[in-house]
């Protein structure tokens, strides 16, 4: 009887102990896979202050605060109370520029300066007289604007570097009846006629490719474009082939601002894309410390990078045997053998106040690995001491000695210093 109790109760208990073992296993990890971490804390993301967000979306904001800025360390900044702004703008350079500008008694002129890789404006200079000039767009082109057609030819496979059209006229005829008829009938060459800024060969070209083609590429560059508040070029659109020659050629109803131009010229030498320009370069929350970078971005690829490298080498001509190789102080940059300047020429009669003859210089100069897209303009009478073209010849000079000192200082030879880092927010 015991033995037979014994073969009962052993295995009921061995089963009542395994089950006991497995539940309370089994109830354990159940517990651990459901139990949430009370521990773990949900992370808010910090909210980006009204001002930074203002900043990102509107330019001439950042201008307007720029022109209330001082120096401090080195660096142009605004403090508004609760932030520090700090701007990209190079102390160095634009005071040097601002000197050429009083050395010259420059009355009516601007000049801007941008990184061509990220958009960074480096110098923003403005007459003392007059100076809200460079968010000016009444400006005429001119034939700054045969840089838009020079792309759009390029682009779509109109022509090459080395193709040639006769046409009527001289050079500086205003005529495209004359372009097409004139019985002085001229073979010119792609390359040489931007160099030399031949109206017949560019309203002949605006004629083979078209309205659409051309208003395209108009666009592309800036021109009519809204948002970000910022100072975009106009183009009126031509109304017939009479019109569109006129356009092409840069005698069109088109205008500018010096900060527009300065784009042109840098989404040519950064290989066709555009840029997002900014004069902020970060805001600093003065209670926490945090700091909101205003990052690069580009709008839109204007053109091909084949194109933009052959529109370049056609600027580098402009200077060399083209319509600025004999300006005084464009003939003056020779004693540095390193410097490459290269850009577009524009003259035209500035048909708002002042009247003048209005002259630009859009283009880019490379010394010491650092390339600088520009714009410089004037508005001149019968007497001046230095022409539009010109601003940027000796702006040109001072980047160069700007570039030297730093060299013998033995400090990164750069224009703008990126010494402080910052979060992004």
């Amino acid at each position: 009887m015991e033995r037979k109790l014994k073969l009962i109760v052993i295995p009921v208990l061995s089963f009542l102990l395994f089950w006991l073992l497995t539940g309370f296993v089994n109830s354990s990890f159940s517990v651990k896979e459901k139990t949430p971490n009370t521990d773990r804390t949900a992370v808010k993301k910090e909210e980006i202050p009204t001002l930074v967000k203002e900043l990102r979306s509107d330019f001439k904001l950042q201008y307007s605060l720029f022109k209330k800025a001082f120096l401090e360390n080195g660096r142009f900044v605004y403090n508004t109370g609760d932030y520090r702004i700090v701007f990209t703008v190079d102390p160095r350079f634009q005071q040097a520029v601002e000197k050429e500008f009083d050395r010259f008694k420059v009355k009516y002129g601007a000049f801007v300066a941008v990184d061509p890789a990220t958009g960074k404006v480096l110098a923003a200079v403005s007459s003392l007289s007059y100076p809200d000039l460079l968010l000016k767009r009444s400006f005429p082109t001119a034939s700054t604007f045969k840089i838009v057609t020079a792309a759009a030819a390029l682009d779509t496979g109109i022509a090459k570097p080395d193709t040639e059209l006769t046409c009527g006229g001289v050079g500086d005829s205003c005529s495209p009846s004359v372009w097409l008829n004139s019985s002085y009938r001229v073979k010119r060459r792609f390359s040489q006629a931007f160099a030399t800024s031949a109206n017949p060969f560019f309203g002949n070209l605006g004629r083979l490719m078209g309205k659409e083609t051309l208003m395209e590429y108009a666009h592309r560059f800036g021109f009519n474009r809204k948002g970000y508040n910022f100072p975009w070029g106009i183009v009126r659109e031509p109304l017939d082939d009479y019109e569109l020659a006129l356009t092409a050629a840069g005698l069109g109803d088109t205008t500018a601002s010096p900060f527009h131009e300065a784009l042109m010229a840098q989404a040519v030498v950064n290989g066709g894309v555009m840029m997002k320009p900014f004069i902020v370069e970060k805001v600093v929350d003065l209670k926490t410390g945090r700091e909101y970078l205003l990052k690069p971005s580009p709008f839109q690829r204007v053109m091909k990078k084949e194109t933009a490298d052959e529109i370049k080498k056609m600027m580098v001509l402009t200077v060399k045997v083209g319509t600025v190789a004999g300006k005084r102080y464009f003939k003056k940059l020779s004693r540095y053998s390193s410097l490459t300047v290269g850009g577009k020429t524009g003259t035209l009669t500035e048909r708002s106040y002042p009247e003048g003859r209005c002259e630009w210089f859009t283009g880019f100069f490379s010394y010491g690995g650092r390339t600088v897209a520009v714009s410089s303009v004037a508005v001149n009478n019968w007497l001046y001491y230095i022409s539009g073209y010109e601003i940027a010849a000796v702006a040109a000079a001072d980047f160069v000695k700007l570039q030297e000192r730093l060299a013998k200082e033995g400090r990164d030879v750069r224009v703008l210093q990126d010494s402080e880092e910052g979060n992004s927010g």
